[in-house]
């Protein structure tokens, strides 16, 4: 059977692999912060052990302190790193403040009897606390983003702080006998292994929530437009080709008029303030299965499955004509801007997108034609033997029959 010594030594072994991947991983990125208070915690893990595993050289009760502040510290440093990879606020203070705590308990045991089982249900109560708090950081999580394993990380944490929670009462109820400076304990083995597939675990989960948040990254790059965070233009063209088959679909091509001439006259800070404006403008007024990405330069789409001219005609107006009531902002310039829109609804024959997108065009030039700031409803061809619907467009003067069409 194991002793307790061997243990600890298998310990410090496999948590010096743990420091030596943190310490590369920190030595590749020593800007972010999460990594550095993760490497720093792998450190203190090793020291931790390291100082447990010296027992035939160092008094045990020594060695408690040392070991023990830095062990409650080590999970401290680890919630940190949490608390900076979600962007959730915290201070320095808060990795140690519970190891201060211990450590205060840990001098004060000193006028018990016999203090060692209370200082040692003091390390395992303190660290369990910290990996409760930290716990509670990873449920918590950024606002906005769900990482697949997030909530799997906080169960283990959680797991982790009931183990050492459960851990807390042994030392007391089943006290560690020595054998001069050597801890002898049956307990203190078996949850020492326990609590190493833990620490594993651990860090384990941290950098599968890294590798995660990385990967929804490139997602990120590859799916949205950099500069409106709107999806671009291939993702709008495979998620309007999966809605057109369907009767009823609103395709739209939108164009922000005279666009060169705000390039030319408030300069390129100008014209990436429009785009970015605009689009968050626009996602105000649509509903949330609505599509809407930008095409290229100054150019969008907008995809409204499952819905009537009328619903079609009004989202877009209330779009044009809140783009054109407010200013545009660019540092301490303001300036005025308008759009242009073609619009078609999907019905009759099957088309392809292809198909659908042309006739949007065909709206967004007739806009154009007609002096721009308008929506242009481009009406899909009828079989020659039904009659033709003339093409409808909205302008400055046609918003109150627009209204009461959607009545």
């Amino acid at each position: 059977m194991l002793d307790v010594v061997t243990v600890f030594t298998y310990n410090a072994v496999i948590n010096l692999s743990i420091m030596m991947v943190a310490t590369v991983a920190w030595a590749r990125n020593p800007h972010q912060k999460e990594i550095t208070f993760w490497a720093i915690a792998a450190w203190f893990m090793v020291i931790g052990t390291i100082c447990s595993s010296l027992t035939e050289h160092v008094p045990y009760n020594i060695l408690g302190y040392i070991g023990g502040v830095i062990y409650v510290a080590r999970t401290g440093l680890i919630r940190l790193g949490f608390k900076e990879f979600f962007g959730q606020p915290y201070s320095l203070w808060q990795a140690f403040n519970i190891s201060f705590v211990v450590c205060i308990g840990l001098v004060l045991a000193e006028f018990l009897e016999d203090p060692t089982p209370v200082r040692i249900a003091l390390i395992y109560l303190g660290s369990a606390i910290n990996l409760a708090l930290g716990m509670q950081d990873l449920w918590r999580g950024k606002s906005g983003e769900r990482l697949p394993s997030g909530r799997l990380a906080a169960m283990v944490y959680a797991a982790y702080a009931l183990t050492s929670l459960a851990i807390v009462p042994l030392p007391i109820l089943y006290p560690i006998r020595f054998e001069g400076t050597t801890p002898i304990s049956d307990w203190l083995t078996y949850t020492s292994m326990l609590l190493l597939v833990f620490n594993l675990l651990a860090f384990l989960m941290a950098m599968v929530l890294k590798l995660e948040r990385s990967g929804e990254i490139q997602r990120q790059l590859a799916e949205r437009d950099h500069l409106t965070g709107i999806v671009n233009r291939r993702i709008f063209l495979q998620q309007a080709a999966r809605l057109a088959p369907q009767p009823g679909t609103a395709i739209a091509v939108l164009d922000l008029d005279h666009f060169k001439r705000i390039n030319d006259t408030y300069g390129h800070r100008g014209g990436d303030d429009a785009l970015v404006q605009f689009a968050q403008r626009t996602q105000l007024f649509l509903p949330p299965d609505a599509v809407f990405g930008r095409l290229g330069g100054e150019e969008f789409g907008i995809c409204l499955p499952g819905r009537d001219r009328a619903f079609a005609w009004n989202t877009l107006n209330t779009v044009r004509l809140a783009l054109s009531a407010e200013d545009i902002c660019s540092g301490e310039q303001r300036f005025r801007l308008t759009l242009s829109c073609g619009l078609v609804v999907t019905q009759g024959p099957p088309r392809s997108l292809d198909a659908w997108m042309a006739m949007a065009d065909a709206g967004l030039y007739a806009a154009k034609n007609e002096g721009r700031n308008r929506v242009v409803l481009q009406e899909p061809p009828q079989p020659q033997d039904e009659p033709s619907t003339p093409q409808m467009q909205l302008g400055q003067g046609d918003w109150d029959k627009a209204a009461r069409l959607s009545a």
